[in-house]
């Protein structure tokens, strides 16, 4: 690879480091700082993961070796697998603990609509 090529993959991966980096200073001040359970656990992970891909992919760009390629990337897949089971092991622990309280009707009431179950009858089929 030129030196031209290798100086602009190097500014190009502080880039996106930087960029990465503020994704994930954004996810941890949300968690902080958000007043509910379901936002923190939301700011723990969608944020946070774009900030982990983008940090290691701005690594790799810097570094520009295989090795550092392949690193990453099992890294990347295996946050990419376990972030979500994460948050879903955080959500249902809270919904068990009664800290969450009927949040999809909270949804529904939001979007002005009938709650399933509670303000309209249910759907039935007629043959």
């Amino acid at each position: 690879m030129s030196e031209t090529w290798s100086t602009v993959l190097t500014y190009l991966g502080v880039a996106i480091l930087t960029l990465g980096s503020a994704m994930t200073l954004i996810a941890a001040i949300g968690v902080v700082k958000l007043p509910t359970l379901l936002q923190r656990q939301h700011a723990a992970t969608k944020p946070q993961l774009t900030g982990f891909i983008l940090t290691c992919l701005g690594l790799v760009a810097i570094r520009q070796t295989w090795s550092w390629l392949t690193v990453v990337m099992l890294a990347i897949v295996l946050q990419t697998i376990t972030a979500p089971i994460g948050a879903h092991l955080i959500g249902r622990t809270a919904k068990q603990r009664g800290e969450i309280k009927d949040a999809g009707e909270t949804v529904y009431r939001h979007l002005h609509l009938p709650v399933p179950g509670k303000d309209a009858p249910a759907v039935t089929r007629d043959s």
